[in-house]
């Protein structure tokens, strides 16, 4: 089988989107294990977690900043034959990595030492709070390459590597959270920078494996040869990476404000929609998957010509996420008598938690038009519309229905669920319509 065979094989929908289910929902696992096994500690730690995982997911979208426009210039020269312009952007998209990343690291400690008493926590929460983000962190330039070097060998149709750099990686977290909460061999509670610290070790241990697994495979990625490449390269990269991280940076800071709106409704409110947003992942972990997939294979296909080809995969993609993402989250509505009680014993959040679960059945639903439709049409070039529309949908819809239902009219915490589903569908049908509209076909990277 010839080198070009071989990269069509890798970029079947398949072979692309089943690794990266298994990477998702190992991660989603790993990111609610910390909340479980805190919830045995403290329910007001993990409201703290709440608050950081906001925070967290900001960092770590800014990363994308980078990782995006990578990927879909990566997946286009590929499709292209273009193979010299497919190393250099992974050159560059490395040195980007390494100054994005320590910006970032520098940012999230000043946030927690002068933007987390902005929120108005409790000051247990507040105290928990501050001591992981200072942890957890001012190690997000790790964060930010591993997030970079995964891109690279998931263009190349490389998924499963970064699947098993996970799995790894999500072992080591768990059994650092044990050693950090239960108490092994006499050991003291370390608590929540317990927890922190282990999370930060697995990433790092995660990152240096993949830097071995990329000098290992077959990808070329002469770093040495950085000033080599040509500046429209890195132009590129930023200018795609800007816009499409544009869009999902819009909606994580929309996310830390209905957050701060929650905080307002009390710490009950804060710990379910912290349960509740950990279980609803797993319920879009398939759909997530597709959608990073089809983003991927779009770039390839329109690359090697295959429109139309494209044009109907996506749509079949999209019939087959929504079923699954919405029976998943009926599934765990109807048995959020066995799910929740895992979490926390307390019956005004167990209250909260269920009725937010019943939320997620609409919810889910909206949310799969946009992580599908939107990540083709950003594979295809289609940058700037979504996310012109997600600012608008996002701050318009979710963030300033959030405090209407949520604050204003006294519905709370259900309330802001309710105007997050709203902004889901609303934006979601817009980008089906535009992917139907087939005018991304001519879009310039």
């Amino acid at each position: 089988m010839s080198k070009g065979q071989n990269l069509d094989k890798r970029m079947s929908i398949v072979a692309l989107a089943w690794p990266i289910l298994i990477e998702i929902l190992l991660r989603t696992a790993l990111g609610t294990s910390d909340v479980f096994m805190l919830s045995g500690y403290s329910d007001k730690a993990v409201s703290a977690v709440g608050v950081i995982t906001q925070i967290t997911f900001f960092l770590i979208i800014v990363s994308t900043f980078v990782s995006s426009g990578t990927g879909i210039l990566i997946a286009r020269y590929n499709g292209e034959g273009r193979t010299a312009d497919s190393t250099h952007v992974g050159v560059a998209s490395v040195w980007l990595s390494f100054a994005v990343g320590a910006f970032l690291s520098v940012l999230a400690l000043i946030v927690a030492l002068y933007f987390l008493p902005l929120y108005g926590l409790e000051a247990q929460v507040e105290q928990y709070a501050e001591e992981y983000l200072l942890i957890s962190g001012v190690m997000t330039f790790n964060v930010t390459i591993g997030i970079v070097l995964t891109t690279i060998l998931r263009s190349h149709g490389f998924s499963r590597s970064p699947m098993v750099v996970n799995l790894i990686s999500g072992v080591l977290n768990v059994a650092g959270n044990y050693v950090a909460l239960y108490q092994p061999f006499g050991l003291p509670v370390y608590g929540v920078e317990g927890v922190a610290v282990a999370t930060v070790v697995s990433q790092v241990i995660g990152t240096l494996l993949l830097i071995v697994i990329v000098m290992r495979s077959s990808i070329e990625l002469p770093l040495r040869k950085g000033k080599e490449v040509p500046k429209s390269i890195y132009k590129s990269i930023l200018k795609i990476g800007g816009m499409n991280g544009g869009e999902v940076l819009s909606y994580n800071m929309a996310q830390i404000c209905i957050v701060y709106f929650v905080v307002q409704m009390g710490t009950s409110s804060l710990a379910a929609f912290t349960y509740a947003q950990n279980i609803a992942r797993f319920s879009f972990a398939f759909a997530l998957a597709v959608g990073q997939a089809s983003q991927i294979q779009a770039g390839y296909y329109i690359g090697r010509g295959w429109v139309d080809s494209i044009y109907k995969k996506v749509h079949q993609y999209f019939f087959v996420g929504f079923a699954v993402s919405v029976s998943m989250t009926m599934i765990f509505y109807f048995n959020r008598d066995l799910i929740l009680p895992i979490f926390t014993d307390q019956p005004d959040i167990l209250m909260l938690a269920s009725s937010l679960l019943l939320g997620s059945i609409i919810l889910e639903g909206g949310r799969v038009f946009n992580l599908i439709y939107i990540s083709a049409l950003k594979g295809a070039g289609d940058v700037k519309f979504p996310v012109q529309m997600g600012v608008l949908s996002m701050w318009g819809l979710s963030v300033t229905m959030s405090y209407i239902l949520g604050i204003h009219w006294g519905y709370g915490v259900i309330g802001a669920w309710m105007a997050t589903a709203l902004d889901e569908w609303v934006r979601g049908i817009i980008m089906a319509y535009r992917w139907r509209s087939r005018c991304w076909v001519n879009a310039k990277i």
